[in-house]
This record gives C-alpha cells, structure tokens and sequence, in this order.
C-alpha cells in the first residue's frame, strides 16, 4: 500500500496504518535523520543526544507528517515526512534554525502537479532556484494562509483593519480612510480583532510556524497572552518587519 493511502487512512484514525506507515518508512527515517546528525554531530553531542534518542522520535516523525498530510493535495507524503523530521531533530537537540526547520504544511502546492496541458508540471514552468528559496516560497504561503485562516475567525471590519495595518502597513488615519471612519475606531478594531486571534485555536493553527516566529513564542502563557500580544500578532510583526507582508 502506498504512503499516501496509509496516510489518508492514519489521519482517519487508523491505528494500524499509523504503525505500518512507520514500519514502511524505516529506511528513508533512518536516512533523513542521519543526514541531519552528520550536519549537526557537536551540536547533538553538546545536547547529549545519542543515536538511540534519535530514533525514538521516527514514530514522533510519522505522526508529526500524517497530522498535517492533506490527502486532498497532490503532495507527496515524503515530503510532509522531511520537514517533520527536521521539526522533530532540532526539537530533541534544542536548536532553531530558519533555514533548517522551514515546514511547508497542508496547503502546499506540489511542484510535480500535472498542469492542465497533461503533459508539463508546476515545476516546469517556474525557474529553478535553490531548494532552499523554493522551500522558503513555498513555506512562506503556507504562512500566510494559515494567518488568513485565523482573519476568517474574525469579524469583517476587523479582520480588514489588520489587513490594511500590517500587509499594507497602512496608518491608523489612512485604514480609517478606507473604512469611512476615524483612526480611534481603527485602533479600537485592530484591538479587538487581536484579542480574538489569541484563542487557544488560531494559536494552534500557527505553532507549526515556530521556526520562523521563534520570538513570537516566548512568553505566550496565559499572563502573555494578556500583557504582550498574541503570538499571532508577533508572527505579524516579524514577517512586516522581514517584507513577507
């Protein structure tokens, strides 16, 4: 049975195509795990980590992946496989990397989509830089959708005085302008809309996103939540500040 179909079937809740997704992924976890080990040995051994920690976070890995596989995207399940172990690794030897732990989830566009010609794929048309950039893209979009996911949740005039303020770095004046009301009311909208991004599920919706916010995630107990600003709101912040936005 394929990885996909295993997958499919886990994220249903299938126990037993839990355990054989990771029984028959043995080999590439062990070389996906090794090749991050051979990368990062003094870092791993100044964690004391051993090999045998490492491979008790294969199932971890598999879990992690089938979690966010999306069996309704062409997206190879390997490729969900990949960055869960990068996640999972640099989470056992205590190291954030952006570059590293870059995650692509649910909603990624697989460069081996057949385009509608039959013939050519996603990856055909677009030029071909380092997969490092095309994972940065690809992991960036994902971000940014997973905060548009969290605007939903929010009332439409909220939602746009956010929007306005940190996609568009726009004044408090010139949002106003938009809306046909004044800056104070803008604030007042921005507030509110925030305090609502703080709930328990758009917070889970974004901590995938750790690597990138790392920042955004100290500090984000329940006394953070209400003296420093969501998690939401920093992951904001930094993408503005990175020109993500």
């Amino acid at each position: 049975m394929s990885n996909e179909e295993l997958a499919r079937r886990a994220k249903a809740g299938d126990q037993d195509a839990l355990a054989l997704l990771w029984e028959q992924n043995q080999g590439l976890l062990h070389t996906l795990f090794h090749n991050l080990v051979i990368k990062t040995r003094d870092r791993m051994t100044s964690a004391g980590v051993t090999w045998e920690d490492v491979e008790q976070c294969f199932f971890l890995a598999i879990a992690l992946a089938v979690e966010h596989y999306d069996p309704e995207r062409s997206v190879l399940f390997a490729s969900f496989l990949k960055y869960s172990v990068k996640t999972v690794y640099f989470d056992l030897i205590g190291f954030r990397s952006k570059r590293a732990l870059n995650e692509p989830l649910t909603q990624s566009s697989s460069l081996d989509e057949v385009m509608p010609d039959g013939e050519s794929t996603r990856g055909d048309l677009i030029p071909t830089p380092p997969d490092e950039d095309i994972d940065e893209a690809i992991y960036t979009e994902q971000l940014r959708n997973e905060l548009e996911r969290c605007l939903s949740t929010l009332e439409p005039q909220q939602a746009k005085a956010i929007r306005y303020r940190f996609y568009d770095n726009l004044t408090l004046a010139e949002v106003g302008k938009k809306l046909g009301c004044n800056a104070e009311y803008v604030r007042s909208l921005e507030n509110k809309g925030m305090r609502k991004l703080r709930a328990p599920q758009n917070v889970r919706k974004l901590r995938p996103y750790q690597v990138l916010t790392e920042s955004a995630y100290h500090g984000t107990g329940l006394t953070a939540w209400k003296y420093a600003g969501s998690v939401q709101e920093r992951t904001l912040m930094k993408l503005e500040r990175k020109g993500m936005l």
